[in-house]
């Protein structure tokens, strides 16, 4: 659980050090930048463009952790580039977003537990 919270945490922090900027978004020091489409009017929209790059950036470290720790999970919402997640997000409502990424935890938890890490008080 402590390996959990120290992702979310920095996925958490990753993304409030990182703002939004008017229509171009610019991820990580790789040079991943999204714009949105000149017709794409949830470009205008502050809080939804927050919430997709949050989202996506939880999501690459999830999906890193799923690298380097060997779990072996697959498909598409383990892609490690945070394009995809933030394509996705633009679109889903916030339950899917929540869904998606307490899916990604629990499975992370469960092979952080087949490697070792389980709760002393159960």
């Amino acid at each position: 659980m402590r390996i959990m919270t120290l992702v979310v945490c920095a996925a958490t922090i990753a993304g409030i050090a990182g703002g939004a900027e008017a229509q171009t978004m610019r991820f990580d020091d790789r040079g991943f930048t999204f714009r949105f489409g000149p017709n794409d009017r949830r470009g205008d929209v502050e809080g939804k463009r927050a919430s997709c790059e949050l989202y996506a950036r939880i999501a690459s470290v999830q999906s890193d952790a799923n690298i380097r720790y060997r779990c072996g999970f697959r498909g598409p919402q383990w892609a490690t580039d945070m394009a995809p997640h933030f394509r996705w997000c633009r679109w889903a409502p916030r339950s899917d977003l929540a869904r998606d990424q307490l899916f990604r935890s629990q499975q992370l938890q469960d092979c952080f537990n087949r490697l070792g890490d389980f709760d002393d008080r159960r």
